[in-house]
């Protein structure tokens, strides 16, 4: 007999009635880094065949190197955000230093629109609550796709990630995946919904909102989360 309590059976594809299971997830995030990597490296190499042309001109050695030293630096602010936001890298044992975090979303913003501030004090946090930072500050940056500032500020038990600019877009699957809804998830969101797992496992809550000036993610801990 089976129990009522028994865990879904996945599919072929590594869903279950519920949503993708562990693997799925996997698969998922990996296609998430593997599209924010596609364009940059792209271009690193749309860079180098221009370079290998035996007929190029000095204005198109100029536009190739710029091409390819735009693609590499965007690479490496995304492999360095992705390390500490998807990865096993941290800190001392289960913390990770906010000062990484914080270098880690100012490289990214860099290819960014929206500027970021930074309202989060320094030193070593839990690393659940350093990585919800960095995946929804990053999910931050899609609710100003024209540009704007995205604020983080508060403390690791409670703090607000707030996006204002020309056009403010909450996106509906955004908040469901922050409400931990798993059916029908894309590579997009996949973060987001990885961060609200780790945000409710640790005690909390996370919510988001907009209106016309801003949209905001907020995100409460329990006080004794990740000690």
């Amino acid at each position: 007999m089976i129990s009522d309590n028994a865990a879904p059976e996945p599919d072929s594809a590594g869903e279950t009635e519920t949503g993708p299971d562990a693997l799925g997830l996997s698969a998922l995030l990996s296609s998430r880094v593997c599209h924010d990597l596609i364009n940059p490296v792209g271009a690193i190499g749309s860079g180098l065949d221009v370079l290998d042309d035996p007929e190029m001109d000095e204005s198109m050695r100029g536009a190739a190197l710029d091409l390819i030293r735009s693609g590499a630096t965007k690479a490496l602010a995304l492999l360095s955000y992705a390390r500490l936001a998807y990865g096993a890298a941290g800190g001392f044992g289960a913390q990770i230093s906010m000062d990484d975090a914080r270098e880690a979303l100012e490289g990214l913003y860099a290819t960014l629109k929206p500027d970021l501030v930074w309202e989060m004090a320094g030193g070593m946090a839990p690393k659940e609550k350093v990585k919800a930072i960095l995946i929804l500050t990053n999910a931050a940056a899609d609710c100003i796709p024209r540009g704007g500032a995205v604020t983080i500020a508060g403390d690791m038990d409670a703090f607000k990630i707030t996006a204002a600019g020309k056009r403010i877009y909450l996106q509906e699957d955004l908040i469901k995946s922050l409400r931990g809804e798993a059916r029908d998830l894309t590579p997009k969101f996949t973060p987001t919904l990885i961060a609200a797992q780790m945000i409710v496992e640790g005690g909390g809550a996370v919510d988001a909102f907009a209106d016309d000036e801003k949209a905001v993610i907020d995100v409460r801990f329990s006080a004794s989360a990740g000690g």
